[in-house]
């Protein structure tokens, strides 16, 4: 009989030995998802930037080149509705050309300050006439 208890002793032994490493294991695993989720936010928020920054660029370029190329050019330039999800409000006053995503902006100046009219969503006309940008 008493051999029978030193067996079930040592399962029982066994079982507790397992249960502890798995509940360290659980630790660990939880502690990487959460690390994992937080650096996913983090590139999400860096392509929602990086993306923001190229059509602050593009519109920059389309407006500094009808300024360059003189009176009578004319070119358009499309916005998207959302930039990756997220609204965003491109705007610009007086030389410069901004936008603003989450409360967070950033800022390009342009050639010319000499520009009427809004830049909407959707497809905006550049013109230059005489020597004044006018978005349409």
């Amino acid at each position: 009989m008493k051999k029978f208890f030193s067996r079930w002793k040592a399962k029982a032994q066994v079982s507790i030995e397992f249960m502890v490493l798995f509940m360290l294991f659980l630790a660990v695993l939880t502690i990487a998802v959460v690390s994992v989720t937080q650096s996913t936010d983090s590139v999400y928020m860096s392509s929602t930037w990086l993306e923001a920054e190229g059509l602050l660029s593009l519109a920059k370029s389309k407006i500094d080149t009808a300024f360059l190329e003189g009176d009578g050019f004319s070119t358009s330039l499309i916005l998207p509705e959302k930039i990756l999800g997220f609204n965003y409000t491109l705007n610009i006053s007086s030389n410069l050309l901004f936008i603003e995503i989450n409360n967070e902006h950033q800022t390009k100046m342009l050639l010319s300050g000499n520009i009427t009219g809004p830049l909407r969503k959707g497809e905006n006309r550049i013109q230059n006439i005489g020597n004044r940008i006018v978005i349409s």
